[in-house]
């Protein structure tokens, strides 16, 4: 054989194996040098409902901010459920009966104060909703939520402390050295609470909403509740902040014990009819809390790391509004 020839022929099988054992390779997955490629992994969301329908706030706008902050954070899938009017839409809001069991967790954001007789749940809403807190269910009660439903006894119970006259119930103060003073039933004033302005957040312990958060931080635009009255039941305080009138702590966040199931109430949030996302829904420490609280009330691992843009103890921290 011609020896050009020759060579040429060993080159081009050479070549052919050489060929067929990196295919070979790739087949059996033999880790070639910056070959390997991790699959992108899927994420699993976290099934939320928001319950409205009625509020001295701005509620419709309310929870178009709520979904939109959720969604932005691609870790829920968010589903609305509206109480119909119970004097215009009688036989709707009779009917009206969401499926709470197939939610993890709940936020209720429906607030009669003032308006008892004319704004409520049907009956069997209220046996539905106690019996899913009742066997494990979690609910975010947000802002207002705490004021509604003063008639309610489970609902009270579920809350813990709510916007009430002072002879409804005890009253829970914070002092210098984070013991819990309680103002008896009758003592003190009714609820309230002063102007909306930047509030210095200081939380207790190491709850799992807030483990790795720092020991205080500034929140946008809050309304500190003073005089939160009820039963306190099961109760457990997880961040105050000072009132200005009283000069004293009252709790800015706490979570309470329900059967099974569990409860998270804030001040955070407030939406005023004549706002346009302002500064206390853009507020990051409100916005971050709150993906937290609802990942711990759902029962899912809850993300410990702090974000860049969390508030420090000297200013707040406004995040752009989310449009889509």
């Amino acid at each position: 054989m011609n020896t050009i020839y020759y060579k040429k022929f060993i080159m081009c099988t050479l070549i052919l194996l050489c060929n067929m054992v990196f295919i070979q390779a790739q087949t059996i997955n033999i880790p070639f040098e910056n070959n390997i490629i991790e699959p992108k992994k899927s994420i699993k969301k976290i099934p939320v409902l928001i319950v409205d329908g009625f509020s001295n706030h701005h509620w419709r706008l309310n929870t178009k901010y709520l979904k939109q902050i959720l969604e932005a954070s691609e870790k829920f899938d968010v589903s609305i459920s509206t109480c119909p009017n119970q004097t215009e839409n009688k036989s709707e809001w009779r009917n009206w009966n969401p499926n709470f069991s197939d939610y993890p967790v709940v936020i209720q954001t429906c607030n009669n104060i003032n308006k008892e007789a004319k704004l409520q749940w049907p009956d069997a809403v209220k046996v539905s909703f106690q019996k899913y807190v009742k066997e494990g269910g979690g609910v975010y009660m947000y802002h207002g939520a705490t004021n509604a439903f003063k008639s309610w006894r489970a609902y009270n119970d579920m809350i813990g402390l709510g916007w009430r006259n002072k002879d409804f119930g005890i009253a829970i103060t914070i002092d210098g050295s984070e013991n819990i003073k309680i103002v008896p039933k009758g003592k003190g004033e009714n609820t309230g609470h002063g102007k909306r302005r930047d509030v210095l957040i200081t939380r207790m312990g190491n709850h799992p909403i807030h483990l790795g958060m720092p020991k205080k931080w500034v929140g946008a635009d809050i309304e500190v509740y003073r005089y939160g009255r009820g039963t306190k039941k099961n109760l457990e305080v997880l961040s105050y902040a000072k009132d200005e009138k009283t000069g004293l702590n009252f709790p800015m966040e706490w979570v309470v014990k329900y059967g099974k199931g569990k409860v998270y109430c804030s001040t955070y949030g407030h939406l005023w009819h004549n706002q346009d996302w302002p500064p206390s829904m853009r507020c990051a420490a409100f916005q971050q809390s709150m993906i937290r609280s609802l990942q711990w009330l759902s029962g899912h691992e809850v993300d410990n790391y702090v974000e860049s843009d969390f508030p420090t103890d000297k200013n707040p921290v406004l995040r752009l509004p989310i449009e889509y």
